[in-house]
């Protein structure tokens, strides 16, 4: 090999410490928008790391001393950056590229007997602006071709309300939560983007139908499943005690949440990034996904109601907007009260982009 010509080994490490190095400059506006001390965190972690393997390196692999122990050392500590940085960056660009690359969606699934018509418009409480514009749009179209509107929401029943509150909202306002999320997230509230629809409310109530439960039912279902199902009592039971066995887990999140509220726009942005990501990923639907330990409650005995009403109403066109989750069980009791029931069409439609405008930059 003549002289001045780099070995394979040589055109290899070349490469790699490329790599790290640009995975690394990637890592540093992550890094950065956290905090002005991670990156000096990081750095002596980086040293301290090295110095043990630098010296079995040294000693133990390297007897002939062809390096001095303090510019191993260095290499050693300029790698351990490179990594420590690239792994602490990892898991926000890898929730920002499954937010692209694999989307939450909701299904648009039109429903036919012969005799009615179902648009079944599969909902989720907090998402993007122009999933909900895309929404009221479609809506609006069925309204204008005779369809009667169905929306869910549990009422409120005096009777019901603080079992509810209690029971099944931890104690505050879901609908202040769902905010509070989608401000997170930098995302949208549903429940902001019907009110597009409030004039054709007040001028033809008939055809905007609260479809759901109210408080007062659910607690009454609630109270039959504990007395009529053990094996639901004792998930509810442990279900509760794993509440109060995670405070920590809440007190991490409420932090988590002040600090994305700080009036820092980096930590606006990441929190965004980081909110979105984790919020696709719980809501993604898989094959291998166990039924909450609430869904003979929340779902099973809900869409049981919202079917009763569907057949009982006379109406032949309905559109129904409900969480997403509630279509297979609907569907489902559909076709065992008329087997003629049939999916026609099937629209996908995406719940949850990246803002198109965000307070800082990362």
């Amino acid at each position: 090999m003549g002289k001045g010509t780099l070995s394979l080994g040589d055109r290899v490490a070349t490469v790699v410490w490329f790599l790290f190095g640009a995975g690394f400059l990637l890592a540093i506006p992550v890094l950065l928008s956290v905090s002005g001390w991670v990156l000096p965190i990081l750095l002596g972690l980086a040293v301290a790391i090295a110095l043990p393997i630098s010296a079995i390196w040294r000693f133990a692999l390297d007897r002939r001393g062809g390096t001095t122990f303090a510019r191993r050392w260095v290499v050693v500590s300029v790698a351990s950056l490179f990594v420590l940085g690239i792994l602490a960056a990892a898991p926000v660009y890898y929730l920002s590229a499954t937010v692209a690359a694999r989307p939450l969606v909701a299904p648009q699934v039109t429903l036919s007997n012969g005799d009615k018509t179902i648009i079944f418009q599969g909902m989720a409480h907090v998402g993007s602006e122009r999933f909900y514009k895309t929404v009221v749009y479609d809506l609006e179209q069925a309204l204008a071709d005779g369809y009667v509107a169905y929306y869910e929401g549990v009422t409120p029943d005096p009777a019901g309300d603080a079992w509810f509150s209690t029971t099944l909202a931890n104690g505050g306002n879901l609908s202040a939560e769902y905010e509070t999320l989608g401000k997170v997230c930098g995302l949208s509230f549903q429940g902001q983007y019907f009110q597009l629809l409030a004039q054709d409310i007040r001028e033809h109530p008939d055809r905007h139908v609260v479809a759901d439960v109210s408080t007062l039912q659910l607690k009454q279902e609630y109270e039959r499943l504990i007395a009529a199902d053990p094996d639901f009592a004792a998930r509810v039971a442990k279900a509760a005690d794993d509440k109060k066995d995670s405070s920590d887990n809440d007190d991490v999140l409420s932090g988590f949440l002040k600090w994305t509220q700080d009036g820092d726009g980096r930590h606006k942005a990441l929190g965004g990034i980081v909110c979105r990501g984790v919020m696709g990923m719980i809501l993604a639907p898989r094959p291998d996904k166990k039924p909450g330990d609430m869904d003979p409650l929340i779902l099973d005995y809900r869409n049981r109601m919202l079917v009763d009403r569907i057949v009982a109403d006379p109406r032949k066109r309905i559109y129904v907007n409900y969480g997403f989750d509630h279509f297979r069980g609907m569907y489902d009791l559909l076709k065992r009260s008329d087997p003629k029931w049939k999916v026609m069409s099937v629209k996908w439609m995406r719940v949850i982009e990246a803002p198109e405008e965000l307070t800082g930059q990362l």
